[in-house]
């Protein structure tokens, strides 16, 4: 099935050819063009926004141990994360570790989003973390985005050649393949 083809079966098969809804739907644009059109369904989740206010509220001072997290999942804490300041004090991040225990968390998703926090934020107390997770754990989609936050510095980078190291020959082709262009790696 080829592009042209599933839009001319969409105009006869289920807008009967209908050209004026075809056009309001926006699905050429859908289809053909670069990003989302600006028809896509906004979605709200209530518990996102509960796990907002939380972000929020710890921001304006409420102590990481006084939030209301009591019932939440994998997906609350990722969203938790992925809405914090890119930027937080060695304080801030420890306080969130020493609540949260974001660094001996056995979820890879949970450990992953808190080691790019990490490395952002120099959190050395995230390093041994960080390590055995780039040796035990071979995701393309996890070491991309790791090795290239730690090659931003060049302390990052000392650290990720010499874990590396030690990993590479435990990666998949295309997992090592990737890395050695973000590293510059240079086969020994």
């Amino acid at each position: 099935m080829t592009s042209d083809r599933f839009v001319d079966y969409l105009q006869a098969n289920l807008f009967n050819n209908d050209k004026a809804l075809f056009n309001k739907l926006k699905i050429d644009e859908w289809i053909y063009e670069e990003g989302v059109p600006d028809n896509c369904p906004q979605v709200k989740s209530k518990d996102f926004e509960q796990v907002e206010a939380q972000v929020k509220a710890w921001q304006e001072s409420t102590p990481a141990k006084d939030l209301k997290t009591a019932n939440w999942n994998t997906q609350h804490y990722l969203h938790f994360l992925r809405n914090l300041p890119q930027t937080l004090s060695q304080d801030k991040m420890g306080e969130l570790d020493s609540v949260f225990h974001f660094t001996k968390t056995g979820n890879s998703e949970i450990l992953y989003s808190w080691l790019m926090l990490a490395i952002n934020n120099d959190y050395k107390p995230a390093y041994p973390a960080l390590e055995h997770f780039l040796t035990s754990q071979g995701r393309r989609k996890f070491l991309k985005p790791l090795y290239a936050k730690l090659a931003e510095k060049p302390e990052g980078m000392e650290f990720a050649k010499r874990v590396y190291q030690k990993a590479r020959p435990t990666y998949h082709p295309v997992s090592y393949t990737t890395v050695d262009d973000i590293l510059k790696w240079e086969k020994k």
